[in-house]
């Protein structure tokens, strides 16, 4: 109950605009089309600076803005007068912690922006690492405040938030750095330095090749540097955080391939039925066509698209969607789903080949039985066989059937889930065919999708209309 109450304001939107500072509609649906995961450590400041970001740009419902505020003056706590605008919960609020990953929009001149809080606990990693399947970018927030940054590099959340943004196949990370306004920093370029150049190493160590990484000094509670350069870090001559997400310009669509669209959430909304919500990852989707489900085969008709509360006529790579679907229950359906058309059917995987790079692991032997996340998806996975080790230096094979892969090392691997997913190969497919291997709470791996052997497309049940008897 408490993940669709979350997420029940999808379909219309959080966000209500002044036509002054963003425009029209139409110019906000002409403007590219941006996602973000802004990820972070707990208690890094990464709800408080999403929401200082949106309230400076008018992105909030004024009435509801207006209420929270009242409400984080009257229970002493000014500092979440515009946070408690995505900690909607009641926990949440309590604990002035994240839990569920909430969605936010904003425009800037040049883009609108569909920005994902996620949770920071460690032990919440399955409902941030969902949500990144969706994403652009990557927004890493931490904080420079003495003692916080510290704890977050010597636990590992910093370097292992960056191994799963790069896993999850974002290709662009812009790092916050935030409470530069705290009393043991004081907007000190010292600690800015600090930071920045030892994030750099992280995220070159697990893969990225960045040219010039978009470091921002931030403060989330003042909101210097967000919108505008601050008078107070005069020795910054960088982007602010709003043009330094401008800057990485629009987003490359692969709009020609059959429609993918990885399930996240699905809602039963009173007097509109069966709504799910989701990125297109290929293809696009649009009112009247048919869409087919796997795992299930079931079918549905496509009755109306919404994006930032608008209709829309079509939806193509890269929109965060809801889809009002006909045909189908809410109950049927579920995240980690995906939908297709008729011209390539997504059907879930028998078993399949992949590339693994083990990470953090003793030794991976055959009948190892992690858990995987692909896409929107979860599920316990079998290495059933492995095939070769990789030398990465040539690529080549170096040995067969070895018994075993420890840290370091890249095989090639059959696995075969033990759970109905649908996965496909990386070169077909790219948001389908990556996957992260997660073990006690912690990335041990990730691997990439070469071949998949695919179970048939299940016929549907009889009452299903859209099949012929």
């Amino acid at each position: 109950q408490v993940l669709v109450h979350r997420w029940a304001d999808l379909p219309s939107g959080p966000c209500v605009r002044s036509p002054g500072r963003c425009g029209s509609v139409q110019n906000a649906m002409a403007k590219a089309q941006v996602s973000l995961a802004v990820m972070g450590p707990s208690q890094s400041g990464k709800t408080t600076v999403l929401g200082k970001l949106s309230a400076s740009l008018d992105a909030f419902d004024p009435e509801a803005h207006r209420q929270v505020q009242d409400l984080a003056w009257e229970l002493g706590r000014p500092a979440y007068a515009h946070g408690w605008m995505l900690d909607r919960l009641q926990d949440e609020r309590e604990l002035g912690s994240t839990v569920l990953s909430s969605m936010q929009r904003f425009e800037s001149s040049n883009c609108s922006y569909c920005a994902f809080d996620t949770p920071g606990r460690q032990d919440l990693a399955r409902n941030y690492l969902s949500v990144m399947s969706l994403a652009d970018v990557a927004v890493l927030v931490v904080s420079a405040a003495q003692g916080e940054w510290e704890a977050a590099v010597d636990s590992g959340t910093v370097k292992g938030l960056a191994l799963d943004s790069f896993t999850m196949g974002i290709k662009h990370v812009v790092v916050w750095v935030t409470k530069m306004d705290d009393y043991t920093v004081q907007f000190d370029s010292a600690r800015y330095e600090e930071i920045k150049k030892a994030m750099t190493a992280f995220l070159k160590e697990v893969g990225y090749k960045l040219k010039d990484l978009p470091v921002i000094p931030v403060a989330g509670l003042s909101g210097e540097n967000l919108t505008s350069k601050s008078s107070e870090m005069p020795w910054y001559a960088g982007h602010s955080a709003i043009e330094a997400l401008d800057s990485l310009g629009e987003m490359n669509r692969p709009a020609e391939k059959p429609l993918r669209l990885p399930v996240l959430k699905v809602h039963d909304v009173p007097d509109v039925g069966c709504v799910i919500v989701g990125r297109v990852e290929t293809g696009s989707i649009r009112p009247g066509i048919k869409v087919i489900f796997s795992p299930s085969g079931l079918v549905a008709e496509v009755k109306s698209l919404l994006r930032a509360g608008k209709k829309l006529s079509e939806a193509q790579g890269g929109d965060v969607v809801s889809v009002n679907l006909s045909g189908v229950e809410a109950c049927e359906l579920r995240r980690g789903m995906v939908a297709s058309n008729s011209s390539d059917v997504a059907a879930d995987a028998e078993s399949f080949m992949a590339q693994v790079v083990v990470f953090d692991h003793p030794g991976i032997r055959a009948g190892y039985c992690p858990a995987i996340m692909v896409h929107t998806s979860q599920v316990p996975c079998e290495f059933e066989e492995l095939l070769s080790r990789v030398d990465r230096k040539t690529g080549n094979d170096a040995e067969a059937h070895p018994a075993s892969a420890k840290s370091g090392e890249v095989v090639k691997v059959k696995m075969r889930p033990r759970g109905l997913v649908c996965v496909e190969s990386f070169s077909a497919y790219p948001p389908l065919g990556r996957f992260a291997i997660r073990d006690h709470g912690k990335t041990v791996g990730v691997g990439v999708i070469k071949e998949v052997t695919k179970r048939p497309v299940p016929k549907p049940r009889s009452e299903n209309q859209y099949f012929d008897s």
